[in-house]
């Protein structure tokens, strides 16, 4: 049975602020305090920046999450000593394994949690995030919450007697939506929309890089991801080791309160884990909305400022442009990447090495892990071995950075140091899963008939992993000067592995 670990949320002291008035004379609605947001890693999700132990982390503000914890890269940066729990964690990746672990410090701006903070961790992500942490609701949603991802801030405030007065904070035109009752027991509020004139249970997630619909939920709603105007996407993915089907797909309206948005496309997913929502309105919804989460009213406030509500999330969209040229490096690596795999833009090389230059010279640690491994492959091993290290320092989860620099290491003559490099890299991530035993092969503890079985054990991932673990014995061979084998390997391949090279 899958079991589901749940925390109780951190309390933080929070510094006072300005009063605001209601429409109610005794209301009194008093701001505590404002964080600036601001986009990290290739997927460009919202974060706030804090400290862990008094090292700087980026964590990401996920309304969705009902956890507060750790990534294993964050954990691992700071070398915290984790304990395996026995529980699960679901998400859209299906299930991951929790350990837990104390923090000495850990802050929020100017938020700050009780001392020796305990804290989960989540054992296995389908990537390496950019972020050190994750905020939950129950962190999040202690307080009243506005959350302005156009204006790239959320603030806090603290509510006294307005239980009956209409907070309106903003001139756009606001719709007022009650809090549904539901099981779920993260304080995330549950409410209700209408989708082809079905009633959905919709809850606003920070942490979705677009809005989306269960599979189920639109079926339910008449909308076929098999029909005319359905596109498959790439498969998402999340807390999980799997990734989650993904469409696009036409839908005639999306009403909530007064606001009604007709003739769009919207997202479906096939949640591989725990799924307590039908609609999951996420960053594209944010970006054309103000939020005010009252939670003190069990309320919604919702403005309208202008713009596309929901968006097909694969292109390149203006604001990830600006914030590309104002000189964020995670911008310009997501550039890199939706030029390199032609994501609702025509496939351009050289556009895609420029932006992956531009933030690996920001300092952008996936950008300068993937520079380092261009250098590498390019044999200029004297920029790349650095570039790796520097990369590693800010990746040490990262699942295949170790093994790049393994083999920069052994090419350049160094085999012990590349040795003692991996042993410690594998002491450091705590999930023994793939793609452990190619580093287990480089290692000498397997040979290549066990790491080619090992490869094949998941008939879902075999081919990948073959093809995989071909491609990095081929690399070993070479970087050995055993070049017959490293032909043998390569003839194999584009034999059976050309789509995926």
């Amino acid at each position: 049975m899958t079991m589901i670990h749940r925390i109780a949320p951190l309390l933080f002291c929070l510094m006072s602020g300005l009063a605001h008035a209601g429409d109610a004379s005794q209301c009194t609605y008093t701001e505590l305090g404002s964080l600036p947001l601001r986009y990290v890693g290739e997927g460009l999700v919202p974060a706030v920046d804090g400290t862990i132990n008094g090292i700087p982390a980026a964590m990401l503000v996920d309304t969705g999450s009902s956890e507060t914890s750790l990534t294993m890269n964050g954990a691992t940066r700071r070398d915290l000593t984790l304990r395996l729990t026995g529980t699960w964690i679901e998400g859209i990746g299906g299930a991951a394994l929790l350990y837990r672990t104390r923090a000495k410090e850990f802050s929020i701006g100017p938020m700050h949690a009780n001392s020796r903070t305990e804290l989960t961790v989540i054992g296995s992500m389908s990537h390496t995030p950019a972020f050190d942490a994750i905020l939950g609701a129950p962190v999040l949603l202690q307080t009243d919450l506005e959350f302005d991802l156009r204006a790239k801030r959320m603030t806090f405030f603290k509510s006294h007697d307005c239980e009956k007065t209409q907070l309106l904070l903003w001139k756009e035109p606001t719709i007022m939506l009650p809090f549904e009752r539901s099981d779920d027991p993260s304080p995330n509020p549950h409410f209700t929309i209408v989708v082809n004139g079905k009633e959905m249970d919709a809850i606003i997630d920070s942490g979705a890089h677009r809005s989306v619909i269960t599979l189920d939920a639109a079926k339910r709603a008449g909308i076929d991801v098999n029909g005319p105007g359905a596109v498959r996407l790439g498969d998402v993915g999340g807390v999980g080791k799997d990734r989650a089907p993904h469409w696009v797909a036409p839908v005639k309206t999306v009403r909530f309160g007064d606001e009604a948005i007709g003739n769009v496309e919207i997202g479906v997913i096939d949640p591989q884990g725990a799924r307590d929502f039908d609609v999951l309105l996420g960053q594209d919804f944010l970006r054309a909305h103000r939020v005010l989460f009252a939670m003190s009213q069990r309320n919604l406030y919702i403005a309208y400022l202008g713009g596309d509500v929901f968006t097909r999330g694969t292109g390149l969209e203006p604001w990830m442009r600006a914030e590309a040229d104002a000189g964020s490096g995670d911008a310009q690596y997501a550039l890199a990447n939706i030029y390199e795999n032609g994501w609702g833009v025509k496939a351009d090389p050289k556009q895609a090495e420029a932006w992956l230059d531009k933030a690996a010279a920001s300092g952008q640690p996936n950008a300068v892990l993937e520079v380092g491994r261009r250098d590498m492959l390019d044999g200029h091993l004297d920029k790349a071995i650095p570039q790796l290290r520097r990369a590693l320092d800010q990746l040490p989860a990262h699942r295949y950075g170790p093994l790049w620099l393994y083999v920069a290491r052994v090419r350049n003559g160094e085999s012990a140091l590349a040795q003692t490099e991996l042993v410690a890299a594998l002491k450091r991530q705590k999930e023994d899963d793939w793609p452990r035993p190619i580093a287990d092969f480089y290692l000498g503890r397997i040979d290549a008939a066990r790491l080619l079985k090992d490869a094949g054990k998941d008939a879902e991932f075999a081919h990948d992993r073959t093809c995989t673990a071909q491609a990095f014995m081929m690399e070993w061979h070479e970087a050995r000067g055993e070049t017959l084998d490293a032909g043998a390997l390569r003839t194999a391949l584009h034999a059976n592995c050309a789509s995926d090279l």
